[in-house]
């Protein structure tokens, strides 16, 4: 599959290699994920010099043993304000249309939905609302074991101030943007995981998008992998790899095993990553040996 610079008004333009279809017309994408999942399981971590994480996303909805006490937010800030000194407000806007004799009434109303905790240098924020926590980190990225250490303080920052009972949901996310120094790729030389056309089709096409929900631990856990072309950026190709893993059935997880989820949920991502990909593509990010 070759996958062509777009023209200008539009997204990208794709083609796959008739002699590679050829080769793997039996091979389905579960398949070759299995295969390279395996090989991943085992193996040391891979580091690169330049990762292609865009965001890393670290999310706790949790179930409050009370209704939500808004003096929680200036509770947590006075912990953390040492690193995140900025403070940004996110407001939730509430449109109401109403009925009334002879006419219809519209109001319009705003309200603190969460609040933003950012480094000075913009790297990193937590943000805090009702029964909320998230961690968010941007490029540079950290590194795993930063990002995590990270998620584990303010984990126990938000648990020692407002004594949450159990989860809604946990998520933890990577948006990766890989980006190719050319107009043309064939892309079975860069991915496993691409959406495979019929032979008998024309194997050019424009923009793609393709989402998969992979199911874990008895489907407790979902991993939604998103894949997609983005648009271009000075003439190079790009597409973007989501990984989404989250908690999908929340009354089969403690809170006290929250941050043993993370961990776990890091894992099943970053395999899932490696399998996506080939060794060319590894090169892009200049894999540390």
């Amino acid at each position: 599959m070759i996958w062509h610079d777009p023209p200008p008004c539009d997204r990208g333009i794709f083609s796959h290699s008739s002699n590679f279809l050829g080769k793997v017309c039996r091979v389905t994408i579960c398949d070759v994920l299995t295969t390279n999942l395996s090989a991943t399981r085992g193996r040391l971590r891979r580091r690169y010099k330049k990762p292609p994480i865009a965001e890393a996303v670290s999310e706790f909805q949790f179930r409050g043993a009370s209704e939500w006490d808004w003096t929680i937010l200036g509770l947590v800030y006075q912990e953390i304000k040492g690193e995140f000194p900025k403070k940004r407000q996110e407001k939730a806007f509430e449109i109401n249309i109403a009925p009334q004799e002879g006419k219809i009434e519209r109001s319009v109303g705003g309200s603190l939905s969460k609040m933003q905790f950012l480094r000075e240098d913009g790297t990193a924020m937590v943000q805090v609302g009702p029964d909320l926590l998230g961690i968010n980190v941007l490029p540079p990225y950290p590194g795993w074991e930063a990002f995590k250490a990270l998620i584990h303080r303010q984990f126990d920052v938000y648990c020692r101030i407002a004594h949450p009972i159990g989860f809604k949901r946990i998520g933890l996310r990577f948006i990766n943007k890989i980006v190719f120094p050319s107009k043309e790729i064939e892309t079975t030389d860069y991915f496993h995981y691409y959406p495979r056309l019929p032979g008998e089709l024309e194997q050019r096409h424009g923009p793609f998008a393709m989402r998969v929900f992979h199911t874990y631990e008895e489907e407790r856990d979902v991993l939604n992998l998103q894949i997609g072309n983005l648009k271009p950026e000075d003439g190079n190709l790009i597409v973007a790899l989501d990984l989404d893993y989250y908690l999908a059935q929340p009354d089969k997880l403690e809170l006290s095993k929250g941050l043993e989820w993370v961990s776990a949920a890091h894992e099943k991502i970053e395999n899932m990553f490696e399998a996506c990909i080939t060794d060319r593509t590894r090169g892009l990010f200049e894999e540390v040996k």
